[in-house]
């Protein structure tokens, strides 16, 4: 369901709370869905358990997800109502504009960029209706 390359820069928690976060805001996990157990899932991924209950953690303090005691956790249902992920895309994107500007590339291939980026998401979001 999930998959971390255990060999890139990336640490594995954060590349975790990645993929569960893409997967949720595209629908492919659902509102209240519950997640694999943090000793399933560590199990799956060949990693360490703390580092998948590391992830889970900080995606419940994002409020990407909730426990419920003894049952497990679950990808939260008003995902869209969390400005914290808003921000900091934008953030992220306003540093990549800056690098992109500073590197030479045109306004014009930007917005290009944008709308293939666009595209792609819509037809990926789509594919899973």
């Amino acid at each position: 369901m999930f998959t971390v390359n255990l060999q890139g820069g990336v640490p594995i928690y954060e590349q975790l709370k990645r993929v569960i976060v893409e997967n949720a805001l595209l629908g492919i996990l659902e509102p209240d869905e519950q997640l694999p157990s943090v000793r399933a899932l560590s199990r799956e991924l060949g990693v360490n358990p703390n580092t998948v209950q590391k992830a889970y953690q900080a995606l419940e303090s994002e409020g990407v997800i909730y426990s419920l005691s003894g049952k497990g956790s679950f990808i939260s249902p008003r995902l869209e109502l969390l400005p914290g992920f808003r921000r900091a895309a934008e953030e992220k994107l306003k540093e990549s504009l800056k690098e992109a500007l500073l590197a030479g590339i045109e306004k014009e291939r930007i917005i290009e960029m944008a709308d293939e980026c666009e595209t792609e998401f819509k037809s990926r979001k789509n594919g899973l209706k």
